[in-house]
């Protein structure tokens, strides 16, 4: 078994899952993952477990979303179901391999693409009827994201192949306890009322209420509470959000780090926010990407939405898990109505800062990029 593969097949098994003998588990793989899916299905095994190994080829899967007819794409079926119901562990990989043709898929099924498998952020009729399956029969569900970093995704974002892998992979194997102990420091202070004040020495100047929303976290426990939820565990993990006073917003904010995404690089992005909605903003490079999200919303993309903090001491900045990483902040503006939010958006938008000074009702909770609060 590959060093990487054995590492994380240890990780999701004996710490995120906790796996126990006779549990029947369920590996989902793309074709570009077997062999890690072989290796967990392996791993199971020795473990005492029954395991289901199934896999999605990429070709099959584009051409269904392209051609298959409407009620297979959009309905779980039977068969699948009646698997999910005999399941008590869900482990899938991420992909395809290659970024989705979006101009290949008909825009009318583009709708009924269904990846991350978690009503959170898919709003398909096939994630709503296996979400409901999965928290009947409380599914521990655990995805797996390192698995998108491959060639052809890293030659569309500018990214190094190998170092993206090994920090996504390296990522997912951050102490769930250690990550546990830091976000319930600031569960208490992020779940009340009150104003936090984030500053940083390159120009954020922000103002905004918390006003008692739902915590959004993530420690890398795939917890009966989640299952209860039908909610995903996806790797690499750690963070804690939470939306707050959408017309509270006030004040500049100054993205340190490089946005990535499949539309292009923003660099040095800069907000200024009055009443909780953006009314001016600048950018070194990519600012017609962020001109073009704002253009072609149909809400409240412009409005402020949520907060956070990354907790995983593994991650780095710059490779597409910025807002996991321990020490970045993250504010994002448009759609939150996961996170219990009001905002009426098609879509969001967010991004991290790196050594930001945060303070919530006076007290310091993050100066200079490093957490105060633990446990």
């Amino acid at each position: 078994m590959d060093t990487e593969h054995a590492a994380l097949s240890r990780q999701i098994l004996d710490g995120c899952l906790r796996t126990k003998s006779g549990q029947r588990v369920w590996i989902n793989s793309w074709d570009h993952t077997l062999k890690l899916g072989s290796d967990l299905a392996w791993e199971s095994r020795k473990r005492g477990c029954e395991v289901l190994l199934t896999v999605q080829p990429e070709d099959l899967w584009l051409r269904s979303m392209i051609e298959a007819p409407l009620e297979l794409v959009d309905n779980l079926p039977a068969h699948l179901a009646a698997a999910l119901e005999e399941t008590d562990i869900y482990i899938y990989t991420l992909g395809p391999r290659k970024p989705i043709p979006w101009d290949k898929i008909p825009a009318e099924r583009r709708k009924l693409v269904s990846v991350w498998l978690d009503t959170r952020y898919d709003r398909t009729r096939f994630a709503e009827q296996w979400a409901m399956v999965a928290r009947k029969k409380r599914v521990k569900m655990l995805a797996i994201e390192a698995t998108l970093a491959t060639q052809e995704r890293a030659e569309e974002m500018g990214l190094d192949l190998e170092e993206w892998k090994r920090i996504m992979f390296e990522g997912c194997t951050a102490d769930p306890e250690e990550m546990t102990s830091r976000g319930r420091g600031l569960e208490p202070l992020l779940s009340g009322e009150g104003q936090v004040d984030v500053t940083t020495s390159f120009g954020t100047d922000l103002r905004f209420r918390l006003d008692k929303r739902p915590l959004d976290y993530s420690y890398g426990l795939a917890t009966e509470e989640k299952a209860e939820r039908g909610e995903v565990l996806f790797l690499p993990t750690g963070g804690i959000e939470v939306s707050a006073a959408e017309d509270s917003a006030e004040g500049r904010i100054v993205y340190d780090t490089p946005i990535r995404s499949g539309k292009g690089r923003v660099e040095s992005l800069t907000l200024q926010v009055l009443q909780g909605r953006i009314k001016q903003f600048s950018a070194r490079s990519g600012k017609e990407i962020f001109k073009r999200y704002l253009r072609e919303g149909t809400g409240d993309e412009n409005r402020f939405a949520y907060f956070g903090f990354g907790l995983n001491p593994k991650l780095h900045q710059g490779f597409t898990q910025d807002d996991k990483v321990l020490g970045s902040t993250t504010v994002g503006f448009g759609d939150n109505k996961a996170k219990g939010g009001k905002n009426i958006a098609s879509g969001g938008w967010w991004a991290s800062m790196t050594k930001a000074t945060v303070a919530i009702n006076g007290q310091k909770v993050m100066e200079n990029g490093k957490l105060l609060a633990k446990s």
